[in-house]
């Protein structure tokens, strides 16, 4: 009989690993070092020390950013792009707008694609879907000539219109597949079927530039786990925050970019609901990067619409920012000042303290020599850093800056601080949306550890730190389901919608995402879509996408659409204009394969009393070392109120407790920290 649930997550410095115990209800967590010569090396070690037998394991799902770590730093496939005869030049001309008008020395982004890499076919499909030109096989058998000339390891194709009628660009795979079995091909209808020629043939680009990769990663990694005896179906998280199987991640790796992130956001979307918290901003701070996430009104904030590296992508994916910001940072000197980051010490050979031979000051050395990391109680007690070796990498700092030793480290935090309140201002403050108003929600190794001097900046009064904040994402993804999104084009005035159309397109969508889900072995019973519209007032070029709430679509759901359309504008951008015509731009589903989750099941007898702390050491608070209490999670129990400045130890994580501050545990071991110059 099967009794586990997994989940794993790479990360740049750890890979964390998440069990779930069906029989005991309980967690179990492991952090280990990422392997990144091999990724697969570090999830099976942290799965050895946790599982005995593969067989025992129901549920596996897996974050990934092989994907995406190619697609940042250039190491994806060698792909060609085949288009519409006339249009060679669409890829690389783009769009002719400035995303930074104001930066002098913007440039836009290198292609992926050479344009001696760009084929074109005689073939042409209308705006309307009708062929106007059919595809002319002698000039498609050129190109295919010439791609199986040229050392190729993927192929795009993006041909016009083909939203509307994708044949000619399935006649294109079918002749590929046939000369070329082993080619790679990514055909925009499949990756995303809306308009807009370039970010759709963006999307589609990314999406072959990885696909290889992605795909020889998945299939190596399925058989190292099959080989240990896990004979299921392993699971990726997508960027929209839900999973999909393998199978349908090599056929969409662009789905995967995110992976890794996402899955805290969606736990924090069920830590906001244990906690009756339903506007949230989610922080990641792990060894490498710090990522920043919402959850309002209890859905997470996701677009269909994002920017990487300046490239657009049409895919619907958590609206995440991300800097360069995390314990491995490395603090540096420019034009005589301080700065941290975005380099990073990454897992090889990591921070100073890590004692594999760095010598660079990051954010976690800073930490350690102030005292509020321990050097024999890292991890649990399950690594040991070297505290001398931290010292020495930021005193040759401090020697160059003219500082104290203790002044360095503070400055390097401070600054780290400040550069990861930024990043949320980013994602609240420059879109109108005030930070006050939300909970913050910090996880990651690191997270705990700078999430109440992060809120401090901000004025935000209340974070949330999981049980399991170290792990916390790898555990977000044992709390999501199956989801499959689907698009189609659709532009007409509201008013003047033709209603069996669109019945007609939703039903399409639907009965595909069935057919995707069922191959997921999702039973008819756990599947539920909801239906969404992109409309606009006329004139405008982008939209607001508003959720079709009635079943049936009549004149009254129509009004009801508008007037949930003017009250989202509203809200997005602080105006509306209630007598302009609104026009439907596409229509979207949302398809959801619900799988089994378990609850935590919360406590029912509060604990009397103060804990005890573990011991007590000098730490580092504002220049003045303080004698501070430290406690271990492993003490705290429901109703135990902890006041600051206080330093807590888990496993996975450790929690910096400043002294304008209280933690209150709540009854699921989630630990609620209020700034106490507000009223509870």
């Amino acid at each position: 009989m099967t009794k586990y649930r997994l989940a794993a997550d790479i990360g740049g410095t750890f890979t964390d690993v998440v069990l779930f115990d069906k029989e005991t209800g309980e967690y179990k967590n492991e952090k280990v070092p990422t392997t990144n010569e091999n990724l697969s090396e570090g999830v099976l070690s942290g799965i050895g020390r946790m599982v005995q037998d593969f067989n025992d394991v129901d549920f596996f799902v897996h974050g990934t950013t092989v994907g995406l770590n190619a697609f940042l730093e250039r190491k994806g496939s060698k792909i060609a792009l085949i288009v519409t005869s006339g249009f060679k030049d669409l890829y690389e001309i783009g769009r002719a707008n400035r995303s930074e008008i104001y930066n002098i020395q913007y440039r836009q982004p290198e292609p992926l694609i050479k344009r001696r890499d760009v084929y074109e076919v005689d073939e042409r499909v209308l705006v309307d879907g009708h062929v106007d030109t059919p595809i002319n096989s002698e000039s498609l058998d050129k190109v295919i000539d010439e791609i199986s000339n040229g050392d190729y390891d993927s192929v795009s194709v993006c041909l016009l219109h083909s939203y509307k009628n994708p044949e000619h660009e399935k006649r294109i795979k079918q002749k590929i597949n046939k000369s070329l079995p082993r080619m790679s091909v990514s055909l925009s209808h499949d990756v995303v079927r809306e308009w807009r020629e370039y970010e759709r043939t963006s999307t589609t680009a990314i999406n072959a530039y990885i696909a290889p990769i992605v795909e020889d990663y998945l299939l190596k990694f399925e058989d190292e786990i099959d080989n240990r005896g896990l004979n299921r179906d392993l699971y990726i998280m997508q960027s929209n925050g839900g999973v999909m199987t393998s199978e349908i991640a090599k056929s969409k790796p662009i789905q995967t970019l995110l992976s890794g992130p996402v899955g805290g956001t969606m736990g924090s979307l069920t830590l906001g609901q244990q906690t009756k918290q339903e506007n949230l901003i989610c922080v990641d701070m792990g060894g490498t990067s710090f990522d920043v996430s919402m959850v309002i009104n209890e859905e997470p904030d996701v677009t269909s619409e994002a920017n990487i590296e300046k490239f657009p992508i049409l895919s619907p994916m958590v609206n995440m920012h991300t800097i360069g910001s995390g314990g491995g940072s490395i603090a540096w000197i420019e034009g005589g000042g301080l700065r941290v980051g975005p380099h990073s010490a990454g897992a090889n050979p990591g921070p100073a303290c890590y004692g594999n031979g760095g010598t660079k000051a990051t954010v976690t050395d800073a930490n350690l020599v102030l005292g509020r990391i321990d050097a024999e109680g890292f991890l649990g007690g399950k690594m040991r850093l070297d505290w001398k070796a931290a010292y020495n990498a930021i005193e040759n700092l401090a020697e160059k800056l003219g500082l104290t030793v203790v002044e360095t480290a503070e400055g390097i935090c401070d600054i780290a601080n400040a550069k990861m309140a930024d990043a949320i201002r980013t994602l609240t403050v420059s879109k109108g949306i005030d930070p006050r108003d939300f909970s913050l929600v910090a996880f990651g190794g690191a997270g705990p550890m700078h999430s109440m001097l992060i809120a401090d900046h901000l004025d935000i009064n209340r974070i949330l730190i999981p049980t399991a904040a170290g792990t916390f994402s790898a555990w977000g993804m044992l709390q999501t389901d199956i989801r499959h999104d689907d698009v189609r084009n659709y532009v007409s005035l509201l008013e003047n919608t033709d209603y069996e159309k669109i019945i007609n397109l939703y039903t399409t969508m639907e009965e595909e995402a069935e057919e995707i889900l069922k191959q997921q072995n999702i039973g008819k019973k756990d599947i539920y879509f909801n239906r969404l519209v992109d409309l606009r007032y006329v004139g405008q070029e982008y939209t607001v996408t508003v959720p079709l709430k009635e079943g049936n679509i009549n004149s009254k759901a129509i009004d009801n659409l508008k007037t949930r359309f003017h009250e989202s504008h509203l809200d997005i951008y602080g105006h509306n204009n209630p007598d302009g015509a609104v026009e439907v731009v596409n229509l979207r589903i949302v398809s959801i394969g619900k799988l089994e989750n378990k609850e935590t099941m919360p406590s029912t007898e509060e604990s009397v009393g103060t804990p005890e702390p573990i011991r007590r050491k000098p730490v580092i608070w504002n220049t003045k070392e303080i004698e501070t209490p430290v406690y271990s999670t492993s003490d705290l129990s429901f109703g135990h109120i902890i006041n600051g400045p206080t330093i807590i130890e888990s496993s996975t994580s450790t929690i910096v407790v400043p002294d304008k501050f209280l933690v209150k545990v709540d009854n699921v071991g989630n630990l609620e920290v209020l700034r106490r110059n507000i009223n509870e």
